[in-house]
């Protein structure tokens, strides 16, 4: 019996690993979507114009520093996770170190 509970644990760990692959997955979908929008959201801005009725406007230099703090925070974002998807995949499949002590032995 208690083999039987060894089976279950070790199926609950390829679940949970299956899980996470799906949702690095989701991630690796959503971050361009996300970056789309965020680089768009400047477009639906009203512009400051001398005109009277363009009240509150956003300038082109807010705007701008705006798209650059968008496309550093992307950057960013895409380094973590590569640190993340390369940390997992290591303990996916044994990591560097047991690659690495099959090939001295």
């Amino acid at each position: 019996m208690a083999m039987g509970s060894g089976d279950e644990q070790a199926g609950t760990r390829s679940e949970r690993q299956t899980y996470r692959r799906r949702r690095l997955m989701d991630i690796s979908r959503l971050l361009p979507v996300l970056g789309a929008l965020l680089l768009a959201l400047p477009l639906l801005w009203p512009e400051a114009s001398s005109h009277p009725a363009a009240r509150g406007g956003v300038s082109m230099s807010a705007a701008i520093i705006y798209v650059f703090a968008v496309w550093i925070g992307l950057i960013a974002a895409c380094f973590v996770f590569s640190l993340a998807v390369q940390r997992w995949a290591d303990h996916w499949t044994g990591g560097p170190d047991e690659a690495s002590g099959a090939e001295d032995g």
